[in-house]
């Protein structure tokens, strides 16, 4: 009776090294439709493995970026990140799950246009420019009309679950998973205490470049300060609104007015 346990034991593994196979060979020939339904079938009956792992990070590529349904490859992101015995794939897992949706693109080419909300640009635009390297740089200028007077100068990246904003030698975690409302985090930013909240998690946002949903709206307080920040990030497109939060609400700052999101 044991022999027979045994032996089901590696027919079954053989068998989903079988559907291992077949799924890569789907996915690597473009019919991810078939692809994701035969790393699935792989998934529920795979031990823990190097292949299980890199079967989950595969599916939910498949479902993030070819099918758009974060729904279902947020789970499978999630179970990959915390598989840490195959740090490869484990690290694939948690830059996956900072992507979908993915509420700051650090695309090559992307460009997008910012305005000062009170006068629709006429008194402030900010323009900016993404290119890629060992960090995103985002590059631009602020104007006044046609007048350029300040340079406007970020690097950003995303690792240990969170986006990174650099200005100079300062950096500041701007966004951190999961992105729920109620999700909370402090950090020293320029010599001083802040506090970071997401406050909502699927907000409506209404700016110049038109109107976007699902976005995040994260608070950000420096300690003792009477009034704080609150940036509204959208899916796939980013920072779209900034208000002064203030005890008797929200003043206008600037509000995307329009966005170019190219891949080099």
């Amino acid at each position: 009776m044991r022999t027979s346990a045994v032996l089901a034991a590696l027919l079954l593994c053989a068998c989903s090294r079988v559907d291992f196979k077949q799924a890569r060979y789907l996915d690597e020939t473009g019919q991810s439709a078939r692809a994701v339904k035969a790393y699935e079938s792989f998934l529920r009956r795979a031990p823990e493995g190097p292949e299980r792992a890199e079967a989950l990070v595969r599916a939910a590529r498949l479902y993030a970026f070819a099918f758009g349904r974060c729904e279902r490859a947020v789970p499978l992101f999630e179970e990959a990140a915390r598989l840490q015995s195959f740090p490869e794939w484990a690290a694939q897992g948690k830059d996956g799950l900072l992507d979908c949706p993915d509420f700051f693109p650090l695309r090559g080419g992307a460009r997008w246009m910012y305005v000062d909300s009170e006068t629709a640009g006429e008194n402030m635009k900010l323009d900016i420019r993404m290119s890629t390297g060992t960090r995103a740089e985002a590059a631009g200028a602020y104007y006044a009309g046609e007048t350029r007077f300040r340079d406007y100068k970020r690097s950003y990246d995303k690792k240990d679950w969170t986006v990174w904003e650099y200005d100079g030698p300062s950096k500041a975690p701007i966004l951190r998973y999961p992105f729920h409302a109620g999700n909370a985090w402090t950090a020293r930013v320029a010599g001083k205490e802040v506090r970071y909240l997401i406050e909502e998690d699927s907000a409506p946002v209404g700016v110049k470049a038109g109107t976007f949903t699902g976005c995040l709206k994260v608070k950000s307080h420096p300690a003792g300060e009477p009034a704080w920040v609150y940036d509204y990030y959208c899916p796939g497109v980013g920072r779209v609104k900034t208000t002064i939060g203030v005890a008797e609400g929200e003043n206008p700052n600037t509000e995307l007015a329009e966005s170019w999101l190219l891949q080099n």
